[in-house]
C-alpha cells in the first residue's frame, strides 16, 4: 500500500483513476501519522508513507517527520513546487525517497514508486540478514585510479562521477543548539568546520553538504586522498576531547562520528547541491545518522581495500549489514 499525505487528489498527483494500492489521508494539525507503522520487520513487506511539505509550516513538517521516522518502514517527501531549499536534508532525517517538482509536473505514476521501494527492499529489511563476513566486502577487489587529483574546479557541475563520501557529526548528550545561544552555536559550528578543513586539508577534501549538526565531505577516488581522510578521521577522533576544549571552546563533552562510502554521484559545486539526490548520496547520509557510532569511523564494503592506510587496516572490524552492504566500525577512542 501507497500511502500519502496530501491535500491534493490522486488525479491532481498524476495518478489515474484506476491505480489501486494507493491511499491519499488528510494533512491537517493534530494528523497522527504514527499508525502507519511498518510489520516489515516481521517479514512483510513494508508500506510506503509519503508527505506533501507543500501546504504546511515548517513546524508541522518538523512535527510530521518525527512521527514518520517513529512509525513508517520506507518514507518519503512529495515537494511539488520544489520549495524546500535543503532537500538532501530530508535524507539526514532518515527519508527513503524525495519527489521533487520536476516529477510531480509530469504525473506521477506507481512504476516510479516500485522503482524506490525495489532499491529499498534490496538493500533494507526485504529478506535481507544481519550478519556478514568481512570476505563479503563489496569493494575488496576494486583498484582505485592512478594518478593525482587535478582539482574540483576540472570537474564540470552537471556531470557524473565517483567518489568516497565522509560524512561527520558532532553530538552532545543533549541538543546542541539548546545548550548554547545563537551566537554560540554558530561560533562552534564555524569552528568545527574550520578544524575538520585543515584535517582533511592533505586529503583534498571539499566540504559538499552542511547542515545544523552534519557535514558530508567529497573525497578524490584516490588511493593517497582517501588513505590520508581516513588518517585525518582517525587522528580526530583520538584527539575527540582535547579538539572540543581547545578548539570549539566547550565546557562538556561532545562525541565527533565519521562514517565512509564511496560511489556515484551528480557533481555540483558546494551551495548548489540541493537537487543532487542519488543512491550514494542517500547511503551516506544514512549510513552516518542511522549507524555510524560515536567516537569511531564506519566504513561502507563499497569502500576499496586498498583505501585503508598500511598498518590500520586491522582496527577496523566487521559490523553486519546496513542497506544490504556489510560495514566496518574502527574500534572505539574514548574521551578518557
Amino acid at each position: 500500500m501507497i500511502y500519502i499525505f496530501s491535500s491534493k487528489s490522486v488525479e491532481t498527483l498524476g495518478f489515474g483513476k484506476k491505480d489501486t494500492g494507493i491511499q491519499l489521508l488528510p494533512v491537517k494539525p493534530g494528523t497522527e501519522l504514527s499508525i502507519l507503522k511498518s510489520s516489515g520487520h516481521d517479514g512483510q513487506k513494508p508500506d510506503q508513507v509519503y508527505i506533501d511539505v507543500e501546504d504546511l509550516t515548517p513546524a508541522e513538517v518538523k512535527r510530521s517527520l518525527g512521527q514518520l521516522k517513529k512509525g513508517a518502514g520506507f518514507w518519503g517527501i512529495i515537494d511539488p513546487k520544489g520549495e524546500a531549499e535543503d532537500p538532501a536534508a530530508f535524507f539526514f532525517e532518515g527519508a527513503n525517497d524525495y519527489i521533487g517538482s520536476a516529477l510531480v509536473k509530469k504525473g506521477l505514476n506507481k512504476k516510479r514508486f516500485a522503482s524506490a521501494f525495489s532499491w529499498f527492499c534490496s538493500r533494507e529489511i526485504c529478506g535481507r540478514g544481519e550478519e556478514a563476513d568481512d570476505a563479503d566486502a563489496k569493494g575488496k577487489g576494486i583498484k582505485l585510479p592512478a594518478g593525482q587529483f587535478e582539482g574540483w574546479k576540472s570537474i564540470r557541475p552537471g556531470t557524473e562521477g565517483t567518489f568516497f563520501f565522509l560524512f561527520v557529526s558532532l553530538t552532545a548528550k543533549a541538543n546542541l543548539r539548546s545548550m548554547l545561544s545563537d551566537a554560540a552555536f554558530s561560533a562552534t559550528r564555524s569552528a568545527l568546520r574550520d578544524v575538520l578543513q585543515q584535517g582533511l586539508f592533505q586529503a583534498e577534501a571539499l566540504l559538499w553538504m552542511e547542515t545544523e549538526q552534519n557535514s558530508v565531505f567529497l573525497v578524490p577516488p584516490r588511493k593517497a586522498n582517501v588513505q590520508a581522510a581516513i588518517e585525518a578521521s582517525l587522528r580526530l577522533l583520538a584527539n575527540n576531547h582535547l579538539l572540543a576544549v581547545e578548539k570549539l571552546g566547550l565546557t562538556f563533552p561532545v562525541e565527533l562520528t565519521f562514517a565512509l562510502h564511496y560511489g556515484d554521484t551528480l557533481f555540483q559545486a558546494p551551495g548548489k547541491t540541493g537537487a543532487v539526490i542519488s543512491e550514494s548520496v542517500n547511503y551516506i547520509f544514512h549510513l552516518g545518522a542511522k549507524k555510524a557510532e560515536t567516537l569511531r569511523l564506519t566504513v561502507s564494503g563499497d569502500v576499496p581495500e586498498e583505501a585503508f592506510p598500511e598498518g590500520l587496516k586491522d582496527i577496523f572490524v566487521p559490523s553486519g549489514l546496513f542497506e544490504g552492504i556489510p560495514i566496518r566500525h574502527s574500534r572505539r577512542f574514548t574521551n578518557q
